[in-house]
């Protein structure tokens, strides 16, 4: 089986909205076990309203879908509040931050007052990476820096142009993890030499990749010269790690 551990839902704002039955079509097609879902209209306008959006579709599905909210850091107060709902009050494990997009600078002092909360609930933070100036994997590495006790994900492990940045990061901060969600098959193939397939997970992009596109990033995987256990690990048991690690009990 596998775990895609960077797909997104649509709330119909910006995208058509996404489709569950033929979401979880897509991942029996493909043997996908459970699918993390990353938010997208909370990029853009109320945070709590998607945050919830994504909360309810974990609720109908919990055996299917994991999922994070997001934050827009320069929110104060409301923002921390934020973190504190959404762990404490919802099924959300965690929290995506597309700084590219959100146009904030990870090292800002508003994203810094996030980072230092993530840390003392000890959080898991997933990044979208590789995209400059505010995406660079080493922004991200100061921030696993300063803050050990956080889970930092970078959800594309760099791209093609800095996922050399990344393995650099993963290699010298172990909170890190990296995600193979549009990652060049060469890059894939020296990350997963240098990191022994350790803190490694698997991603389609889905549905901002295309159906037909999964199919072909789980070949990616299958076509690394390595053997069955350290793909295994990528497209399952690392991913499955992390799960049992911040998923919450469902409740009755």
């Amino acid at each position: 089986m596998i775990i895609d551990f960077h797909t997104h839902i649509f709330g119909g704002v910006y995208t058509e909205k996404t489709n569950p039955e033929d979401f979880l079509s897509m991942m029996d097609r493909n043997k996908i076990e459970k699918s993390l879902l990353l938010p997208l209209d909370g990029f853009f306008s109320d945070f709590q309203q998607d945050n919830d959006l994504v909360s309810d579709l974990v609720a109908q599905y919990p055996d299917r879908f994991a999922g994070l909210g997001t934050i827009d850091p320069r929110q104060g107060e409301k923002a921390l509040r934020e973190i504190d709902r959404c762990l404490d009050e919802t099924n959300l494990i965690g929290f995506k931050f597309h700084s590219w997009l959100q146009a904030f600078g990870p090292l800002d002092a508003e994203f810094m007052r996030l980072a230092e909360e993530g840390n003392r609930r000890k959080a898991l933070f997933f990044f979208h990476d590789g995209t400059p100036p505010y995406s660079e994997p080493f922004q991200l590495a100061e921030i696993a820096k300063r803050f050990p006790d956080l889970t930092v994900v970078l959800g594309h492990a760099g791209l093609p142009d800095l996922w050399r940045e990344s393995l650099l990061a993963a290699l010298k901060h172990d909170n890190i993890w990296l995600c193979f969600c549009g990652t060049p098959q060469w890059g894939m193939e020296e990350i997963t030499k240098r990191m022994g397939g350790e803190r490694i997970v698997w991603g389609s992009d889905y549905p901002a990749a295309k159906a037909q596109d999964v199919t072909e990033r789980i070949k990616q995987i299958h076509y690394l010269p390595f053997s069955d256990s350290v793909k295994e690990r990528i497209l399952y048991s690392n991913a499955q790690q992390l799960f049992r690690q911040f998923d919450k009990p469902v409740k009755q």
